[in-house]
């Protein structure tokens, strides 16, 4: 349960949210979820994030600018121009239930990173950057911000920018025994096309061990090509992803399990250029 010295803050800027989190015991509360299911006894501070206006979906310079005090709910519903935005609408369309998409943050999402997210294997696909805010701001791209540990540290995710990629044919894949059960894991693909060629290709899996991977070097071999040049036997070969076995399913289960969900959603993407 949470402290019974819980202090409440309700700043007015995104700075400032900032500058409160560097206080100890500090946590931000947008959706609520996380601390609802955890309830961390170590939190004596709750900063509120509902009055710094970032629940925001801005289209400029080609660009798709997301606010972190934006639901799963929000972007859902939001029409989409172009093809980036789509492929992170369909994984997050059958994230979770309806109440909770309702109020899930893309911001709280982003920080927590449960392996079970539908969030982050789209957004790697995407190659999304998200801008934070410490005692300056700074951009990275999402496939860092988790791989250089800045995850871990205190900070304000202002918000998630997502590139409109001309050419982009794109496909995502979850696997859970029902519907509404939290995925063991989230396949993305996302190539860049010019033409009938493959200008640039990134595979990834989230769920696995180390949370995500990039099938780097089905990626490789895809680049340069027509989908047509490379039978699904070779991209298959370099499908290798490595699970932790867990109370409903074994690591090797979760990787033949992976590996053929993979080579159908390829089959889809590969369908559809014909």
């Amino acid at each position: 349960m949470l402290s019974e010295n819980l202090t409440w803050e309700f700043p007015s800027s995104a700075e400032e949210a900032a500058g409160l989190l560097l206080r100890p015991g500090a946590l931000l509360h947008a959706g609520g979820t996380r601390i609802l299911k955890t309830c961390p006894k170590s939190v004596k501070l709750l900063i509120d994030t509902g009055g710094l206006g970032l629940d925001y979906i801005n289209f400029t310079d080609n660009a798709y600018y997301i606010g972190s005090g934006v639901t799963f709910s929000e972007i859902v519903k939001y029409p989409a121009k172009g093809k980036s935005l789509p492929l992170l609408q369909s994984s997050l369309s059958g994230a979770a239930s309806t109440p909770l998409r309702n109020r899930i943050t893309i911001g709280g999402s982003l920080k927590d990173f449960p392996l079970w997210s539908s969030l982050y294997a789209p957004l790697i696909a995407l190659k999304a950057r998200v801008e934070i805010l410490t005692d300056k701001p700074a951009i990275h791209t999402v496939e860092d911000y988790v791989s250089s540990g800045i995850i871990k540290t205190k900070h304000l995710i202002k918000h998630l920018i997502i590139d409109e990629e001309s050419g982009l044919i794109s496909g995502v894949k979850k696997f859970s025994i029902l519907k509404f059960q939290y995925p063991a894991f989230t396949i993305a693909i996302a190539l860049c096309m010019k033409g009938r060629m493959v200008e640039d290709a990134r595979l990834v899996i989230t769920g696995v061990r180390n949370r995500f991977m990039r099938f780097t070097k089905a990626e490789e071999m895809l680049k340069g090509k027509t989908l047509n040049e490379l039978t699904l036997e070779e991209v298959h070969r370099h499908i290798s992803p490595s699970f932790m076995s867990d109370y409903k399913f074994s690591a090797s289960y979760k990787e033949k399990a992976a590996r053929i969900i993979f080579m159908d959603l390829f089959k889809e993407i590969k369908g559809g250029m014909r």
